[in-house]
């Protein structure tokens, strides 16, 4: 037997500034304020409280909710994500207080990020507002509208900014706030000052590193001022912005930085160490390199540990250090090789807020891994409910509480994918009597094949994670076992859950049934061999990866995809990096293209204007789509027992969604 790990290095204690942290784990600020903020008043509500809570009772020894804008009086427009949270609200004091208080009682510490705003990069609706303006640095272009000019803020406003820095402070630690962290990040404001490529001043405010520094020192300055020597400041930057030229995509192997780089990272610690800040918060990226801000699950874990390390052994105040670092070993091995003092951990924490808890506890196989998605998180632009993939009741801790069920019953749930597997844990956590039938030889439906390519790791960890979860709680499972009507009417169950999922959808193409064609769930699942020169038809996420998977296993590879654009449904950070990733492996992309045949020596196709031609391949692979496998719920809806219908086979569709579906029928049965 292995023998469990407790994370020894995680668990010490650290003291940023005079302030206590009872671990190394800091929660990451990220864009919680979409789900639990009144966009429009900068009100907190419970839901936010309840957030942060769950994530103190886990364990986490830091929490660092995301960026509240000061001076609002500056930027009038209350742009999304940044409202004016603080300096001119006092009708959320009282939470915040109340937050503090929770927080201490489970031994947590809390700093507020505070913004100066959002500059360059303010949001493209931003601008429905005639009267938005956005300032910046210098006279800069805005990353999502190129077509509108920032204008240069000016001294005055920026005294203004500093003074509203303190007010905030003041207000905080009035509320029992343990510190603040300035949000210097992602080409943000005060990044735009600290960053030669964007800061063009002549005064005071630009000129050489010192110089450009000399915003964010004012604001250190006049916060302890108002709030006292003691209170502790940290500054949140990238080390390294990942930029080959303005407004284009990250930089790849051998192209040079046009913005920051890690050498002069070096020397901005050196000098935010001197001016007196208590501590570092390091990370890498902005909006022109989205996927090292946001990382995708096509990250690798800890894919800026290195850079950021470099940063970390140039100072001597506390280095909290982010860049997917989910993984307790890895997080104990930066920390213990003294690459970091803190690990921050964003999505992870919502994946699992008891993260930190079941590490220590040498129960890390209980951890709910984070897929990066991004799905739920940032969901349809925050106007949809936004919680997690992987966990539903992130963000709603309160109504969604797993809770023991007044009635006991029988449950079958019809289906053993990632739905199914929910729905089978959460009805057992309930006290309920279940059986998972699945009609394959494992668990895990679309799982199994979704995570073949190396670069989807984090799909099959999540399958892992299933599998434990399902024999920790002792969940019954029935493999090679269809579920038809007459097994239903045998064992008399008091709930059906139907999670049967979907089969590839099968165009209407000739040729379609040839040796040469295998769907993209085959191919992935090693029932064919695909050979060197490969059509893959369809451009969605599925198409997209099977191109990238097969690029790298060193395949000549053409993607036919019938709309203008690529996988324009997913997250940018996520869509950015597809992207690339087809590029950097050099697959032939044809869009507005239509397949209208397969031959036995290629696919022919017809362009935009209607010409047909045929592209050579050895062969083609379907994925253009799922299609539902609904016979068994139609079969049982409408009798005298309760059938509930969860995951594909409702609508084929994401994690996320099937998740959802089998957490919430299972809380409520």
């Amino acid at each position: 037997m292995q023998e469990k790990r407790h994370f020894e290095n995680l668990q010490k204690p650290i003291t940023i500034g005079k302030t206590f942290i009872k671990n190394r784990i800091a929660l990451a600020p990220m864009g919680d304020i979409y789900q639990v903020f009144d966009m429009q008043t900068g009100v907190v509500n419970q839901a936010w409280v309840d957030y942060l809570t769950e994530r103190a009772k886990g364990g986490v020894g830091l929490l660092i909710p995301t960026a509240m804008k000061v001076a609002d009086d500056i930027l009038t427009y209350r742009e999304y994500g940044l409202c004016d949270w603080v300096t001119f609200n006092y009708a959320s004091m009282r939470v915040y207080n109340e937050l503090a208080q929770y927080a201490h009682s489970y031994g947590s510490a809390i700093f507020f990020q505070l913004s100066a705003g959002r500059g360059r990069v303010a949001r493209p609706d931003a601008f429905d507002d005639e009267r938005f303006i956005p300032v910046s640095a210098s006279d800069n272009e805005g990353v999502f509208r190129p077509d509108k000019r920032c204008r240069p803020i000016t001294v005055e406003e920026i005294k203004k900014i500093v003074k509203s820095f303190g007010e905030a402070a003041k207000i905080l630690v009035k509320a029992g706030i343990d510190g603040v962290e300035l949000h210097a990040h992602e080409g943000y404001l005060l990044d735009e000052f600290a960053t030669a490529l964007w800061n063009k001043r002549t005064d005071k405010y630009g000129g050489n590193l010192e110089q450009r520094l000399t915003f964010a020192k004012e604001i250190l300055y006049e916060i302890k001022d108002k709030a006292g020597s003691d209170f502790p400041v940290t500054y949140r930057y990238g080390v390294k912005h990942f930029i080959k030229s303005p407004l284009k995509s990250a930089l790849r192997v051998g192209e040079s930085e046009i913005g920051r780089d890690v050498e002069e990272s070096i020397e901005l610690a050196k000098i935010l160490e001197k001016a007196g800040f208590d501590g570092l918060h390091l990370d890498v990226g902005c909006y022109e390199s989205v996927y090292w801000a946001h990382p995708p699950i096509y990250q690798p874990w800890g894919m800026a540990a290195d850079l950021t390390g470099k940063v970390k052994q140039a100072v001597k105040i506390p280095c909290i250090v982010a860049g997917k670092l989910g993984l307790p070993e890895l997080a104990e091995k930066l920390v213990a090789d003294g690459k970091a003092d803190m690990v921050a951990l964003g999505r992870p924490l919502l994946a699992d807020a008891y993260w930190p808890k079941k590490a220590f506890e040498g129960r890390a196989d209980e951890i709910t891994p984070c897929i990066g998605c991004h799905e739920e998180m940032y969901k349809s632009e925050m106007y949809q409910f936004t919680t997690c993939a992987v966990n539903p009741l992130c963000a709603n801790e309160r109504n969604f509480a797993i809770k023991p069920a007044p009635v006991k019953k029988r449950v079958l749930v019809a289906g053993g994918g990632v739905g199914g597997m929910e729905a089978a844990s959460v009805a057992t956590m309930r006290g309920h009597d279940v059986t998972v039938y699945e009609r394959a030889d494992e668990l895990g439906g679309h799982l199994i094949e979704a995570s073949a390519p190396p670069f989807k790791r984090d799909i099959g960890r999540l399958l892992d994670y299933y599998k434990t979860r399902l024999g920790k709680l002792s969940v019954k499972v029935k493999l090679n076992q269809a579920v038809t009507p007459e097994l239903v009417e045998k064992e008399k169950p008091d709930v059906v859950i139907v999670a049967t999922g979907s089969g590839s959808l099968i165009p209407n193409i000739p040729g379609v049934e040839g040796k040469n064609v295998v769907t993209s769930i085959d191919g992935f699942l090693g029932k064919k061999e695909i050979g060197s020169k490969a059509v893959v038809i369809g451009g969605g996420l599925e198409g997209c990866e099977m191109a990238i998977w097969l690029a790298q296993r060193k395949k000549k590879v053409t993607l036919v995809e019938m709309l203008p654009k690529l996988v324009d449904t997913i997250h940018r950070a996520n869509r950015v990096m597809v992207l690339d990733l087809l590029e950097d492996g050099k697959v032939d992309v044809r869009l507005e293209t239509t397949a209208v045949e397969i031959t036995d020596g290629g696919v022919v196709c017809k362009g935009k204007e209607g010409n047909r031609f045929e592209i050579p391949a050895d062969t083609v692979i379907l994925a253009v789509g799922l299609k539902p496998n609904r016979g068994l719920y139609e079969s049982l809806v409408g009798k005298s027992r309760e059938v509930y219908e969860i995951g594909d086979c409702k609508s084929p569709r994401k994690i996320g969604d099937a998740i959802w579906e089998g957490c919430m029928v299972a809380n409520n049965i």
